[in-house]
């Protein structure tokens, strides 16, 4: 079975790059280089609808408060390729990284490639996060995706020494036959047919609680309205021929509120108690789901990963100079403090507590 990323570079969103012109029917960004005489002029990047992309080509005032950018460089071009970027807003859902050295594994890569230009631009590309696609295999990992093995060995007669679970991108899953992992969030895989000897009582397919996949399981055909994956082991004479992990994607989506818990979130408070004036008595960060988060206003929590959250203009009595967010030291997430600003290319959380008269919390990020 071979991978299902093999049709080519063109993005899930749509996204082509044209060096001719822009692509008539689609919503087409000019890429233009004003210093490179080698084809330049005429390079578009088009999508189905409009995404939000800006183009900086380094002649003009940059709007960094506004954007989220990458910057696009091909090193061995002499023609000043050191201040273009590309950018979208900064609640776009679009995660963008840059590539002079060929597509990145994981990821939906555009190809930029202007023929006339001789310095080094037939391995760069746009490469953006990609839709997570699953496939299932009764022989083997699948060469080019992230594969996990399924090995149930109490039931090796049924063929289950060799059985993957396969992505296109790593999600940190893990597979367990004694139970839920601590720590994790995890999805039990069974089929009731079995006999008690083979032991599919107790097993799991386990992710970080960060990760964005969310898996439902169905020993009774594929669940409607979701994408599957059937688990089919054709040697297991157990009815594994309906057997489906279904799946859809929720990103943690972390949002900062001055005035309680957001209803349907999972949020954790931002108390500091010495600082009732500006009123951090009743301000959190609230996730889609439970993701390890813990605020500490003592100093970092031992055993976990911590940023230190501060700001200029806060005194000593106010108490922020040991107060710390922390998250498990396995987390996929890791989190940046700006005082003074967005972060360039991450998404930007505003901790905007404006009622705060000791400091300017307005231009306060968390960056991750």
């Amino acid at each position: 079975m071979g991978s299902p990323l093999t049709s080519g570079f063109t993005s899930f969103h749509g996204v082509v790059f044209s060096a001719s012109g822009p692509i008539a029917g689609m919503h087409c960004l000019r890429i233009a280089a004003t210093f490179d005489p080698h084809g330049w002029d005429d390079n578009y990047l088009c999508s189905p609808t409009d995404l939000g992309f800006f183009w900086y080509d380094g002649d003009t005032t940059f709007p960094w408060p506004d954007l989220r950018c990458i910057e696009m460089t091909e090193r061995g071009d002499p023609a000043l390729w050191f201040d273009k970027r590309l950018c979208v807003p900064h609640d776009s859902p679009l995660t963008m990284t840059w590539s002079s050295t060929g597509p990145l594994p994981g990821k939906e890569c555009i190809r930029f490639h202007e023929p006339e230009d001789p310095y080094g631009w037939s391995d760069n590309y746009l490469c953006l996060e990609a839709p997570l696609v699953m496939a299932f295999s009764a022989s083997g990992p699948i060469a080019g995706m992230s594969c996990t093995s399924m090995n149930e060995p109490a039931d090796a007669a049924g063929g289950w020494t060799d059985n993957h679970l396969c992505t296109n991108k790593d999600i940190g899953l893990r597979w367990s036959i004694n139970g839920e992992l601590p720590g994790m969030r995890c999805t039990q895989i069974h089929e009731s047919a079995e006999p008690a000897y083979n032991a599919w009582h107790d097993n799991y397919l386990c992710v970080p609680p960060e990760a964005e996949a969310m898996f439902s399981y169905s020993s009774a055909g594929p669940l409607p309205g979701r994408l599957c994956t059937q688990l089919l082991e054709a040697d297991d004479p157990y009815t594994w021929d309906d057997n489906y992990l279904c799946y859809h994607e929720v990103p943690v989506n972390l949002e900062f509120s001055s005035a309680g818990q957001m209803p349907g979130k999972v949020c954790t408070a931002l108390t500091e108690t010495s600082d009732v004036a500006g009123t951090w008595l009743d301000n959190y960060l609230c996730a889609q789901r439970d993701v390890g988060i813990r605020w500490s206003l003592g100093g970092p929590i031992s055993g976990m990963r911590c940023t230190r959250i501060w700001m200029n203009g806060e005194g000593v009595a106010t108490g922020w100079n040991d107060n710390y967010l922390c998250l498990p030291p396995t987390s996929a997430l890791n989190f940046v403090w700006s005082p003074m600003g967005r972060c360039a290319n991450k998404i930007s959380v505003p901790f905007d507590e404006s009622a705060d008269p000791h400091a300017h919390w307005v231009d306060s990020y968390l960056c991750y």
